[in-house]
């Protein structure tokens, strides 16, 4: 049961985190779901029930469903696209290598559950408090027609001589996508199985594999 609730969070999680990110920016939504795991591995470590227990990781798995889904749009946006494939990749290693250390640090914790859970906050608070000095994406920034705030971050993230072509170059690609930009989020996600079908299928299957 509880791990029924906590995979239906983080199916919901997931769900939400795409219009959310593209409403108020990846950033506040990645902070949103470091505060999210925070409270909810505090939570499960102070749980005086298995209510309590259940709650925290209701809350866990929904931070995980929103992190899950916002956080490689803003690496894959925020890097130059001379790295941006081997920052992604890194980020799917991360992820891996972060389940061998839980699962080591779990096995020498032994029945020591409150410390193990509450463990899991350290991490989240760290990059919740690190996100809070990150810039925001600055494809969503060209989106939303902040470009004065767009630039300084593609002057951060690129040479300042050639951020103005940069600029420039996301602005005309917002500007061929911006039909689909401005279609309702219900229609975006019809079009997902209907235009985009074999985008969606290879996905899925690399998934399932």
């Amino acid at each position: 049961m509880v791990v029924s609730l906590a995979l239906l969070a983080a199916f919901f999680g997931a769900l939400s985190a795409g219009p959310m990110s593209d409403l108020v920016g990846r950033k506040p939504v990645i902070i949103a779901a470091d505060m999210l795991f925070t409270a909810g591995s505090l939570l499960m470590a102070l749980a005086e029930s298995i209510e309590q227990l259940i709650g925290g990781r209701v809350v866990v798995g929904l931070a995980i469903g929103i992190a899950s889904m916002v956080v490689p749009v803003y690496l894959s946006e925020i890097a130059p696209v001379a790295v941006r494939g081997r920052v992604v990749a890194v980020f799917v290693v991360v992820i891996t290598a972060g389940q061998l250390v839980s699962s080591v640090i779990s096995l020498l914790l032994g029945r020591n559950w409150r410390l193990m859970l509450g463990l899991a906050a350290i991490p989240s608070f760290i990059q919740g408090i690190w996100m809070l000095f990150m810039p925001e994406s600055q494809r969503w920034l060209a989106k939303n027609e902040r470009n004065n705030e767009c630039l300084e971050v593609l002057n951060k993230v690129y040479e300042p001589s050639s951020a103005q072509a940069e600029l420039k170059a996301l602005q005309d690609e917002i500007n061929h996508l911006r039909p689909y930009l401005d279609m309702s989020e219900c229609s975006r996600y019809l079009q997902l199985f209907t235009k985009y079908k074999k985008c969606l299928f290879i996905g899925c299957s690399l998934q399932f594999f």
